[in-house]
């Protein structure tokens, strides 16, 4: 099996319950989507207050505004297709045994998307080879959605392994967004400065509009040391 794509999603849910919502997520939202055909692995990631500083996004994007704590990327193989239709339906039957008992107005999905895999490029020094890329050790992603030059886009995604604690980028383009590209960067370090710090030393190219370019931290299931930072944050403290 290879990879072949993702399904991404974008999320928040209120600052009260960031405890309840991630181990509902963690054990119980993530375990029957793993086992789903064309499934091969699910990554969280969380956006504490430095992340969110260090983040830029189109003001109407959907990670504007605070928006957009958490992350789900799940790695797929074969057609994307396939897992997105086995989502849908799984959540059907999710709903009908009560295994969504999670409020639906106290969580909100703010971006879902179905990419397929493109271009990836792993840091030379790790000698390995692109379908490695998705499944590298990373304690964070810096994520960029953005549309414009396709050549000039893939070559900064490739220059920026040879930047410091970048371990490889994967390039997929949006089934769901004709024309947008997303960039998946893992990473090491800490990830806010890195974000900052890339910008500068790797600047995106003329005529590339960047849709976001945002870093979070990689999640440790049932591991939420950052929950209180982003509760005691001017971040928004409810979905609404």
């Amino acid at each position: 099996m290879r990879p072949t794509g993702i399904i991404f999603a974008a999320l928040d849910c209120d600052a009260e319950l960031i405890e309840d919502w991630n181990r509902w997520y963690d054990l119980e939202h993530t375990p029957p989507n793993v086992l789903l055909d064309g499934v091969m692995s699910s990554n969280r990631y969380v956006s504490p207050p430095g992340c969110h500083a260090a983040r830029v996004a189109h003001d109407d994007s959907p990670f504007a505004h605070g928006r957009a704590s958490f992350i789900t990327v799940y790695t797929l193989t074969g057609d994307p297709d396939t897992a997105f239709d086995g989502m849908s339906g799984l959540r059907e039957r999710l709903i009908d045994a009560g295994r969504m008992a999670f409020p639906d107005d106290r969580k909100a999905v703010r971006q879902g998307d179905v990419l397929v895999g493109a271009t990836a490029v792993a840091d030379p020094a790790t000698r390995c080879e692109p379908d490695d890329v998705p499944f590298l050790g990373h304690t964070g992603v810096i994520v960029t959605q953005r549309t414009g030059d396709e050549s000039a886009g893939t070559a900064r995604a490739r220059s920026l392994t040879g930047e410091p604690g970048v371990h490889g980028v994967w390039t997929l383009a949006s089934r769901l967004r004709p024309g947008v590209t997303m960039d998946i960067a893992f990473v090491e370090g800490d990830v806010a400065e890195m974000a900052i710090d890339l910008r500068r030393r790797v600047p995106f190219a003329a005529g590339t509009d960047v849709i976001v370019d945002a870093p979070f931290e990689r999640i440790v299931p049932l591991h939420y040391p950052w929950a209180e930072a982003l509760r005691a944050s001017d971040l928004p403290a409810t979905v609404g």
